[in-house]
């Protein structure tokens, strides 16, 4: 037997049963599906009323009703921390139709229309470091940051640094321009929506390196650098499901939910893979199965809004596997990086990410619209120019101007350290040849609290990654005792 619980207490159900389909978060690289249930009815009682807090009245008043949080019990056991969302009221029934949603499911109910930019994620001190810990000050070229005519003094650099930060090397202007961490600043975003974030991504060196690019300067209306700024500032104008689905796509990432808790695990594909753990699942009845119909993928990244783009080649955007038939496109992506000049100093040699752009800032009526993408760099750290004098490096690459690997891998998709290889490849490969299987399985509520979807399962001697579980929930009785599995075969 099921129940749901509110903040206001237990609601009263009908009779019946309820369908539900708990969908693998990995295998659709263009969202991150969850647990949904078809919909169902409440009965409209004095206590559904007060516990829902009239949703029907609120809803003729021209109110949007927000998803309700919502834990539901199985047999007794919480087994999903979730929302419910409301559908409509059947005056005529006395019924409430509702969604119960959890996982990725709860979390796009809560983000659904969120920009990035609109969220509060908190305000850090500006401190001329290059190792602060919610943002990095990497040097970068831009010689179009400032207009000309309003900056003539201008070093076209922002950041620069030489032995330290200087905000006027050579007499010239250099604004100030942070880079935000990717993990801390995914850590505020999901906190913002009462989500916790964990998982052995985060532990990775490479992905702590991860920082994203800024064209928004650091200064206030008369040019003056801030002592501290909103961190929403330094985002892309984006929205918040957006960011999510490219960061999984361009990155080879896979989400996943705790069952009990609102928090977002992160752990990459090439680890789901790889991981041989199992549960050995009783064989049940074969319903259907489906030959494979990948054939190959086109792999597609995101340019930056850059004048580089018209003389530089811009190929490693693009990636072709196999006979290329599924199209992978993110608009996520990184930036060019040149060896070249110092355009403060001719005589010294650097490797330095450039765009050629406006920036923006409240200063000198250069504007404060701010149009990056989701650009992605390694913080490097301070590295070598060609006098081996040390400066901060953000790069897209894993060796610094003096060749020197400095990193484990890069942000373009080919090269045996590119992301197709280090990244999507064993996911890849295991698509190409993981067949359809459907089956109805034994399956008890045992089973369901402990359903892991990177876990693999062992059906008859081969196994499995589970894609999608459909089963009734029944309100009065026995909760449930088998449930219908798509499963994908894992040849390893």
């Amino acid at each position: 037997m099921i129940g749901f619980q509110v903040d206001a207490g237990a609601l009263e159900l009908a009779e019946g049963t309820i369908s539900m389909e708990i969908s693998s978060p990995y295998f659709s690289l263009d969202s991150v599906p969850g647990t949904i249930t078809y919909p169902f009815g409440l009965p409209r009682s004095p206590a559904n009323q007060v516990r829902l807090n009239f949703p029907e009245v609120r809803a003729d008043q021209g109110e949007k009703i927000a998803p309700l949080p919502t834990q539901l019990f199985i047999d007794g056991v919480l087994r999903w921390v979730g929302a419910l969302v409301y559908l409509d009221y059947d005056e005529e029934k006395q019924l409430y139709a509702y969604n119960f949603v959890a996982d990725a499911a709860d979390l796009a109910s809560r983000i659904d229309g969120v920009s990035l930019r609109s969220l509060d994620l908190g305000t850090v001190p500006l401190e001329l470091v290059p190792d602060a810990p919610d943002y990095a000050l990497p040097c970068l070229r831009n010689s179009l940051f400032y207009d000309q005519d309003k900056v003539a003094a201008y070093c076209h650099v922002v950041n620069y640094y030489r032995g330290g930060y200087q905000l006027a090397p050579g007499g010239k202007r250099s604004p100030i321009v942070p880079f935000l961490r990717l993990i801390p600043l995914l850590r505020r975003v999901l906190a913002a929506m009462d989500y916790a974030l964990s998982g052995p991504w985060l532990d990775e060196v490479e992905a702590q390196q991860l920082i994203i690019y800024s064209d928004r300067a650091a200064e206030d209306a008369t040019g003056n650098v801030l002592t501290e700024f909103p961190l929403n500032r330094h985002v892309p104008d984006m929205q918040l499901g957006d960011v999510l689905v490219n960061l999984q796509k361009v990155l080879g990432l896979a989400y996943d939910f705790h069952p009990v808790r609102r928090e977002l695990r992160i752990k990459s594909l090439r680890d789901v893979v790889a991981d041989q753990a199992y549960v050995d699942r009783a064989v049940g009845g074969l319903a259907r199965t489906t030959a494979v119909t990948t054939d190959g993928f086109s792999l597609e990244m995101g340019l930056e809004d850059d004048e580089l783009n018209k003389t530089l080649d811009t190929g490693w955007t693009k990636l072709v596997v196999g006979n290329g038939k599924e199209v992978i496109s993110t608009d996520a992506g990184t930036l060019h990086v040149l060896r070249e000049a110092d355009p403060v100093d001719a005589g010294r040699q650097w490797l330095v990410p450039a765009v050629e752009a406006k920036g923006a800032s409240l200063a000198f009526e250069q504007g404060d619209d701010s149009r990056c993408g989701l650009r992605l760099l390694f913080d490097r750290g301070l590295q070598g120019d060609d006098a081996a004098n040390p400066y901060p490096l953000a790069t897209w690459d894993l060796v610094n101007f003096l060749g020197f690997q400095v990193g484990e891998s890069t942000l373009h998709w080919e090269g045996d350290n590119g992301l197709y290889a280090t990244r999507h490849q064993a996911w890849f490969d295991f698509l190409e040849r993981a067949t359809t299987k459907e089956r109805t399985m034994q399956f008890s509520v045992v089973d369901l609290l402990t359903l892991d979807p990177a876990r693999k399962e062992l059906v008859a001697g081969k196994k499995y990654l589970w894609e999608k579980i459909s089963l009734n929930l029944s309100t009065t009785g026995r909760a449930l005792t088998t449930a219908a599995f798509t499963y994908r075969y894992c040849r390893l």
